[in-house]
């Protein structure tokens, strides 16, 4: 039986602009693959150090070590990625509900994490998704072109580690009620005008100029944008975005990405 694989990694956080608190370990568990991908695990461990790392690089973050894991399923959507746990944000209550924050940046803002908790982040993807992606030679750099039949494999990453991030919620995307006593950080910040979503954190609108739309035709409402006449193409082209992933398109983390991440509370600098 193949074994997972198991990868630690020191990234420190040096050289960047920013005044980090302390220094971020990566412990990224693959999980075995098909023998169709095995030979790509190295790969993939390598994108999505990277990717985690690009979304590091922009807090002021505590000592801490981030367990996350990957794996290849069969599943009704494409991928997925997600915090595997969540805990209350600073005693807050919003409109009757507890606000709760992710574990990803719970871990990066505070180092713990939930005390029952396992890995703090879970990536997985459908195998017939993940053939469509490509695996740029250095992902750090980014310079080679995206073949025009394929999907970025790191920004795909980046996208899944977005709502690990913060892009996340507890509304029924179909009616916006709360399925319980629970909204999330990034739920404080989202109304409803009839059937549309908008975002309407402070940062976030400052730098925008109003507040943002979200998805609910493609995608629900942890996306930015959406498939409708007239989309800015600013949230159409964001790392985010509510529309399909283009082929042959490299994305990357937006300065609207962070900015909504910071109404969220996290300690970023913009």
């Amino acid at each position: 039986m193949t074994r997972s694989f198991l990868f630690v990694v020191v990234a420190l956080l040096v050289g960047f602009a920013l005044p980090a608190k302390g220094q971020v370990q990566f412990q990224i568990t693959i999980e075995p693959l098909p023998a169709e991908f095995a030979r790509l695990e190295p790969t993939i461990r390598n994108h999505l150090l990277a990717a985690a790392q690009m979304w590091a690089q922009h807090f002021n973050t505590t000592n801490c070590t981030v367990a996350i894991v990957f794996r290849l399923q069969k599943w009704p959507a494409r991928g997925f990625g997600r915090s595997l746990y969540n805990v209350p944000f600073k005693g807050e209550k919003h409109d009757g509900k507890f606000v709760t924050e992710e574990g990803l940046p719970h871990k990066h803002r505070t180092g713990e994490a939930r005390p029952d908790s396992g890995p703090d982040v879970e990536m997985a993807f459908d195998p017939d998704y993940f053939r469509t992606l490509w695996f740029d030679p250095d992902p750090r750099t980014r310079k080679v072109p995206v073949p025009d039949d394929k999907l970025d494999a790191l920004s795909i990453f980046l996208h899944e580690l977005g709502h690990a991030m913060g892009f996340n919620g507890f509304m029924d995307p179909s009616t916006g009620a709360f399925l319980g006593e629970y909204m999330s950080a990034y739920d404080r910040w989202v109304t409803r005008n009839g059937t549309e979503y908008f975002f309407n954190g402070p940062g976030a609108v400052k730098l925008y100029g109003r507040p943002i739309p979200l998805a609910r035709r493609n995608n629900n409402y942890h996306h930015l944008g959406d498939n409708v006449p007239g989309v800015d193409p600013r949230l159409k082209h964001d790392l985010m975005t509510g529309w399909f992933m283009e082929y042959g398109r490299r994305y990357t983390i937006s300065t609207l990405d962070v900015a909504i991440l910071a109404d969220c509370g996290l300690p970023v600098k913009l």
